[in-house]
């Protein structure tokens, strides 16, 4: 699962469709009216943030669920949301696409040097560049932390 639209070292074979997961969670109130007078308490800033993670782990358990039963190997463009509804009530939505990827072969490796013969090879304000070389290395395949957009 990840918050990019591919990952690196992969490519989207199938788009299998978005997939949804959504948590409530409430801070533990207690309301008493005592001769008029209301009193509430309330819980810690800890246990407000330990209550918020855990319902971002459901939502987020529902969207890996759902992926699942599509046949999902992998979800792109993750993203999570908290809504306060009010009175301490939170709706936690979680929403990403479920795709199929294919691990990408590692990069081509670069050819050894070439000899001084080389016809590609060219001096330079006295740095030498072997633009043989240099055209292959910038050809070639490198997908070894890159991310394809499709």
């Amino acid at each position: 699962m990840t918050t990019l639209d591919g990952i690196a070292g992969h490519i989207t074979e199938e788009t299998l469709g978005v997939v949804r997961g959504t948590a409530m969670w409430t801070r533990r109130m207690t309301k008493t009216s005592l001769g008029g007078i209301r009193h509430v308490q309330a819980t810690t800033m800890n246990d407000l943030d330990l209550g918020l993670n855990v319902a971002k782990e459901q939502a987020s358990e529902f969207v890996k669920q759902q992926a699942a039963k599509l046949g999902a190997d992998a979800i792109v463009g993750f993203r999570i949301e908290v809504t306060e509804m009010g009175n301490g009530t939170f709706c936690i939505s979680a929403c990403g696409t479920a795709v199929k990827t294919a691990k990408l072969p590692a990069s081509v490796p670069l050819p050894p040097p070439a000899s001084s013969t080389d016809p590609f090879s060219s001096t330079m304000d006295e740095i030498e560049v072997d633009l043989g070389v240099a055209l292959y290395a910038a050809a070639r395949a490198s997908f070894e932390g890159s991310m394809l957009r499709h």
